[in-house]
C-alpha cells in the first residue's frame, strides 16, 4: 500500500511515523551521552553518543565512531530524521531493520526482540547497541581494562547431502580455518581471530559425521574459535574451501557402510568467553549479547529429516527446556507445522524439498521466542510427535489415515511430555494486547472505551462475503518494478472469490474490474466510504480487504493483518494463522483506524500481504502460484472463522 495515495498505508504514513515517535518520545532516558573506546580489528574506535538505557546502551546513529565501526565492518545505515525504520544493509548482504518505537527488529528473514524500543532524540535515532553489534556478528567483550569489539564465529550450518556432510562456517570478520588436531576419528579446525557463543555440541549421524562440538579459547584481544568433528570409520574430510571472505566449508564424505546408531553426546560445559570485569562505571555497561534473544536460554541446534521403515523421521534437536505445540490442516492443505516455544535458531532458517511422504520442510525464528518447523505433506498422512530430553521426533508415515487429532502440545527437556487433543483444529488464544474485558464491569478494552450494551452485529445474509481489492483506477496503489499494487490485489480478490464460490458461499466484490468504486480521482472519504457501503448495505457476514505493501527501503517484509473493532479480533487472528505459512514473515495482528475495517459494521480485516519493495516478497507476489495459495489460506480461514463463530439461529456454512 503506497502511502502518497488516499489509501492510507500503516507503515509508510506520515500520521502513523508520527504516531510511532510520538510513543517512542515518552521513554527516553534522560541521560546524557558518554563515551566509551574500544578495540576493534586493532585500531581504536571512540563512541561518543552512547545513553544508559536500564542497564543496557543505546547508540546514536550520528555517532562518528558508530560510522567507524559500520564502514570497517562493511555495512551500510540508512535513515532520515522523521522516518520510523532504521535499516543497516550488512556485507552478506542482510538487511537489519529496525522500528522507533517497536522492540521487534528483523535480521534478514528472522525476528527478533531488542531488550528495549529503538528511540528519536532531536534528530537522531537510537538503537539498542548490544542488538546492532549482535547483527553484525560482533560482541562486547572485556580484557582488563580495555574493551574490545570481538569478531564471532556466527554460525555453523550443517548440510547433510546423501553420502556427504558440509559445514558452513560464517564469521563477523575474515575467516581463515587451520587443522590443529587430526586422526582417525577427529578432526579440530582452529579459527584465529573470532569468539563464539556458538559452544556446545550437536549430534550430526550423518555422511560420515558422528557429531560436531564448538568451543573458545584465547583472550578477548585473540579469540580461538574451535570446531572439532568426530568421525565415523571410513570418513574422509576435505580440504577446508573458502568461499568468501567470511565464509569457509568444511566437507566430509562416508565410507557408504551402513551408519551405527548415534547416541546424542553430553554437550560439554560451555566456556566462559575470554573478558575480564565489567566495562568502567564511566561509560555505560554493555553486556555481550547471545546468540539471539538474549533472554533465551533454549536453542534449536538442527533440524534434520532421514528416510525410515514405513515414512520419513524429522528429528528437532533442542539444547535447554522449551513448550511446544503442533498443528495440522485437513485436506487438501496437508500441512504440518509445530512451534517450540522460548526458544532460538542456531545457524539460518532451512526451506528445502524433501522425500516423500514430505514435499518440503521450512525452519524459521517465526517470533522473537518461537521457532517454526513446517512441513508440506503429499497427503493425509499419519503422524507422531514423540518428545525425549533433547529432542522433538516427528514420525510421517507414508500411508494415508482418516481424521485424527488436529492438535497437540507438550514439552521437551528436564520435563518430557505431549498431549493431544481430540478435538479439530485449535486456534491459539489471543494475546493480552486483544484480549477483551475479563467481566462485564471492564471498560478497559486496550483499544479504548467498548459500549457493553452494543447489540452484537447480525448479517442479514450470512451466507455473503464482501471482498475489497485495494485501489483500482485512478488510483493504482504501491508501483514497483512496473507491477502495479491495484492489479495484484484485483488478481487475488478474484482467486479468493472463485474458492469461496465453490465452497457454496456468496461474494460480492466491491471492484470486480480495474475501476473506481466511488468515481474517478474522488475523495478518500468518498470512495473508502463506497467500500464500506457495499458491506454494510448488503448485510455481509464478513469482509475483506486486500492490500499490496511498499517502503522507501527493500528492508521491511512481510504479511500484516490490520483491524480497528473488537469483533474484528477473532476473524484477524484466524487470518494470520492460516497466512503465517505463506512463505514470508508473520508480522501478526495491528489495531488501527483503517477507513474500511473502522466503518464496516461486520467484523472484517485489512490483510496486507506481501511487500512489492522487497525482493523476496516481490519475487513472491509477481507468482501467480503464491497468489492462489494465499487466497486458498484466505478461504481456509474463512471457513474455520464461520464455523467456530457461527450467526445466531442460522445452520453454520
Amino acid at each position: 500500500m503506497n502511502w502518497t495515495n488516499r489509501f492510507t498505508a500503516p507503515i509508510g504514513s506520515k500520521f502513523a511515523a508520527a504516531a510511532f515517535l510520538l510513543v517512542a518520545a515518552l521513554a527516553i532516558p534522560a541521560v546524557a551521552n558518554t563515551s566509551l573506546t574500544a578495540i576493534y580489528q586493532q585500531q581504536s574506535i571512540r563512541f561518543t553518543h552512547l545513553e544508559s538505557y536500564g542497564n543496557d546502551t543505546a547508540i546514536g546513529v550520528d555517532d562518528p565512531g558508530f560510522a567507524t565501526l559500520l564502514r570497517e565492518s562493511g555495512a551500510v545505515l540508512t535513515w532520515k530524521p522523521g522516518e520510523r525504520y532504521v535499516l543497516i544493509t550488512t556485507d552478506v548482504p542482510v538487511v537489519v531493520s529496525f522500528s522507533i518505537g517497536d522492540r521487534r527488529y528483523d535480521v534478514g528473514p528472522i525476528s527478533l526482540q531488542a531488550s528495549f524500543a529503538p528511540y528519536q532524540r532531536g534528530n537522531e535515532a537510537y538503537l539498542p547497541f548490544n542488538e546492532v553489534l549482535h547483527a553484525l556478528d560482533l560482541a562486547l567483550r572485556q580484557d582488563g581494562a580495555v574493551a574490545v569489539v570481538q569478531p564471532q564465529l556466527a554460525s555453523l550450518d550443517v548440510r547433510n547431502e546423501g553420502d556427504r556432510v558440509t559445514l558452513l562456517a560464517h564469521g563477523g570478520a575474515p575467516i581463515h580455518p587451520r587443522i590443529v588436531q587430526q586422526s582417525g576419528a577427529a578432526v579440530t579446525y582452529e579459527f584465529d581471530g573470532v569468539g563464539t557463543t556458538l559452544t556446545g555440541t550437536r549430534p550430526i549421524g550423518a555422511g560420515g559425521v558422528r557429531s560436531v562440538t564448538i568451543a573458545q579459547s584465547g583472550t578477548a584481544r585473540d579469540p580461538k574459535a574451535l570446531v572439532t568433528v568426530q568421525l565415523m570409520p571410513g570418513a574422509a574430510p576435505a580440504a577446508p574451501q573458502q568461499t568468501d571472505d567470511r565464509d569457509v566449508l568444511l566437507g566430509f564424505t562416508g565410507s557408504g557402510a551402513p551408519a551405527a546408531p548415534i547416541v546424542a553426546e553430553q554437550s560439554p560445559t560451555p566456556m566462559p568467553p575470554a573478558q575480564g570485569p565489567p566495562v568502567s562505571s564511566t561509560a555505560p555497561s554493555v553486556a555481550a549479547a547471545p546468540a539471539g534473544n538474549p533472554s533465551a536460554a533454549t536453542t534449536v541446534t538442527g533440524v534434520t529429516v532421514q528416510r525410515v521403515a514405513g515414512g520419513v523421521s524429522v528429528t528437532i534437536a533442542i539444547a535447554g527446556n522449551a513448550t511446544f505445540e503442533w498443528h495440522r490442516l485437513r485436506e487438501p492443505d496437508n500441512r504440518f507445522w509445530v512451534d517450540i516455544q522460548g526458544a532460538q535458531l542456531q545457524g539460518p532458517p532451512i526451506e528445502q524439498n524433501e522425500p516423500s511422504p514430505l514435499l518440503s520442510m521450512r525452519v524459521r525464528q517465526d517470533d522473537p521466542t518461537t521457532v517454526r518447523v513446517a512441513l508440506s505433506l503429499s497427503g493425509p498422512k499419519s503422524i507422531e510427535v514423540s518428545p525425549s530430553n533433547n529432542a522433538l521426533d516427528v514420525e510421517v508415515g507414508d500411508n494415508d489415515v482418516a481424521d485424527v487429532p488436529r492438535s497437540g502440545s507438550g514439552s521437551v527437556g528436564s520435563v518430557v511430555a505431549v498431549s493431544e487433543p481430540n478435538a479439530a483444529f485449535v486456534t491459539p488464544a489471543p494475546s493480552d494486547e486483544y484480549a477483551e474485558p475479563q467481566n462485564s464491569q471492564d471498560t478497559t478494552w486496550k483499544f479504548g472505551p467498548r459500549d457493553q450494551n452494543a447489540p452484537q452485529y447480525v448479517p442479514t445474509n450470512p451466507r455473503l462475503i464482501v471482498i475489497d481489492p485495494g485501489h483500482g483506477g485512478s488510483d493504482r496503489g504501491t508501483i514497483h518494478g512496473g507491477v502495479e499494487e491495484a492489479v495484484l490485489t484485483l488478481d487475488m480478490a478474484r482467486r479468493l472469490r472463485d474458492i469461496l464460490i465453490s465452497r457454496g458461499w456468496q461474494v460480492k466484490m466491491t471492484r470486480d474490474a480495474d475501476v473506481d468504486v466511488y468515481a474517478p480521482n474522488a475523495d478518500a472519504h468518498q470512495e473508502l466510504q463506497a467500500r464500506a457501503d457495499v458491506a454494510n448495505n448488503a448485510g455481509a457476514r464478513l469482509f475483506l480487504s486486500i492490500h499490496v505493501n511498499a517502503y522507501i527501503n527493500a528492508g521491511p517484509y512481510g504479511t500484516t493483518c490490520y483491524i480497528s473493532k473488537a469483533e474484528d479480533v477473532a476473524f484477524a487472528r484466524i487470518l494470520e494463522t492460516h497466512l503465517a505459512a505463506d512463505g514470508t514473515k508473520d508480522d501478526g495482528v495491528i489495531k488501527s483506524h483503517l477507513y474500511v475495517t473502522l466503518h464496516t459494521r461486520m467484523p472484517a480485516a485489512l490483510v496486507e500481504t506481501a511487500f512489492l519493495s522487497n525482493p523476496s516478497d516481490y519475487a513472491l507476489l509477481t507468482s501467480a502460484a503464491w497468489r492462489q495459495k494465499v487466497a486458498q489460506e484466505m478461504a481456509d480461514a474463512i471457513g474455520q472463522y464461520t464455523q467456530e463463530y457461527p450467526v445466531p439461529n442460522q445452520p453454520a456454512q
